[in-house]
Formats: C-alpha cells, structure tokens, sequence
C-alpha cells in the first residue's frame, strides 16, 4: 500500500501553513505573489480541503471529522498586501484563511523588532471590515507585536486580552483565534492566552493531530516550500524526510533563540 493511501486511511494530520506578507521582499517573512499563486493551485489541484481554525479546534475536540487530506491557511502581521494580492487568489480557489492582526498597530507600518526596511504597509480597519464581509476569519497577534514571554501582569494581560475586544468591537463576531508574536511563548503566557482565546498558533514546524496542544498548534512556514515540486510531494504525503529534518532545524532555532525569551 502507498504512503499516500495509508495517510488516507489514518486520522487526519492538518496542514496549518503560515504566511506574512505576499510581496516581492527579500527574506523568510516574504513570498513572492507568483509562488503564492502556485501554492495555492496545487492544494487546488492535489485535492487538499482547506479548512477553517474553527474546524480544526472542533475536530481537535472530537466534534467533527476532517477530511482526510485538509489544511488551514494562516497568515501573521495583517500586510496589507493581503487584501490586494493574497485575497484575489484565495478567493479564486474558494479558500478561506485566518489573519492575526497587531490590533494596536493596523493602519501604519509595522514598527516592531525585525520588521523590514523599509517597513511594510498594513491593512487598514476599512479593509479588515471588507474583508470579514467576505468571509475571511481575523484573530489576535497582540497589540504592538511584543514578545509575550518576556511580560508578565497587566502589560501581558493587555496585548492578550485586548486583542479580542478590538477585534469583535470592530467586526461583530466572536474573536476566537490567537498566534503570539514571533511565536514565542511560555507555559504561563499559554495559560493566559488560555483564559481568552480559543486556539493559539505557534511557530513550531510540523502538521496537527489530535495529540498537539491546541494553545502550541504547530504550523507549516511555506517560505521552506519555495520549490513547487518540493510543495506538491509532501501534498501527496512523500515528503516526510524533509518535513522531519525542518523540524529539527527549527528546534534547533529555538534553542538559539532562548535567551531572548527568558
């Protein structure tokens, strides 16, 4: 029997992909529009249901099935190259997508360690607003883009907190999902986060299954999937040696990366 007819046969394991900004940029937090596109037309194409993070924490739950091959498509930051460039393609294909915004920060630039230079633009709250008409989710990333897990009280129960109410004060629906800045996090911020939100998206390389935390939902970061064909084996479940050898690098990143959570 195939690897792929066996993944068939099994529990789901989900797909939950990150992006940043769809945009001709240099670096990992970029992704060329033409390649979006291609990423996008081989889920299409390979059979791929995308699904909602809704979905997910009802299946993570036991309140509902997946199909066997489903992925959720996630992007970080609010770029406004979202509403011109990602949108037109995910609503081509039928897709939806949820999108953390930095509440405090939507309307200007993005102004937080790491950003590009120069800065990308982000969405205005005029543009959210169309766009949650037309049927795109919008969780939490904070409110300035802080790093979490380097916070405690009431500055950390603020860029928590805070999110939700911006969120369904501005869209009137329930705010549910959450991805904490740089992905980074600690036990005592996911409890926190716990109290508010519904899920809460990492940055951890790796598929969802029943057994992962729904407040550390590991993610696909597709800037690791610039090769078409690359992207189109693991879709067809051949991929697995380089998944497993991603995940180890990017534990390895975290690790070199620790000192500056704590």
């Amino acid at each position: 029997m195939s690897s792929r007819t066996d993944e068939q046969a099994a529990d789901p394991q989900v797909d939950v992909l990150m992006y940043h900004s769809i945009s001709n940029g240099a670096g990992p937090t970029n992704i060329a529009p033409a390649l979006f596109e291609s990423q996008m037309r081989a889920l299409a194409e390979e059979g791929v249901s995308v699904v909602s993070l809704s979905d997910l924490a009802d299946w993570r739950a036991g309140r509902r099935t997946l199909p066997p091959r489903s992925a959720v498509i996630t992007f970080d930051d609010g770029f406004a190259d979202f509403a011109h460039t990602a949108f037109p393609v995910l609503k081509a294909h039928g897709f939806t997508a949820t999108v953390f915004l930095p509440t405090g920060c939507m309307g200007g630039v993005e102004n937080w360690r790491g950003a590009d230079i120069p800065p990308r633009p982000l969405m205005s709250w005029a543009e959210v607003e169309r766009l949650a008409g037309e049927g795109i989710s919008f969780g939490g990333h904070g409110i300035s883009h802080a790093n979490l897990a380097a916070m405690s009280g009431s500055g950390l129960d603020d860029e928590i907190s805070r999110p939700r109410s911006d969120l369904e004060a501005r869209l009137g629906v329930p705010a549910e999902h959450f991805a904490p800045p740089y992905g980074l996090s600690s036990p005592h911020v996911q409890r926190e986060i716990a109290r508010v939100w519904r899920t809460s998206c990492g940055t951890r390389f790796g598929r969802m299954d029943r057994s992962e935390d729904i407040y550390d939902i590991p993610r696909i970061e597709m800037y690791y999937y610039r090769d078409p064909a690359l992207w189109r084996r693991h879709l067809r479940g051949e991929g697995g040696a380089y998944l497993r050898r991603r995940k180890l690098l990017r534990t390895i990143r975290g690790m070199i990366l620790k000192p500056w959570v704590q």
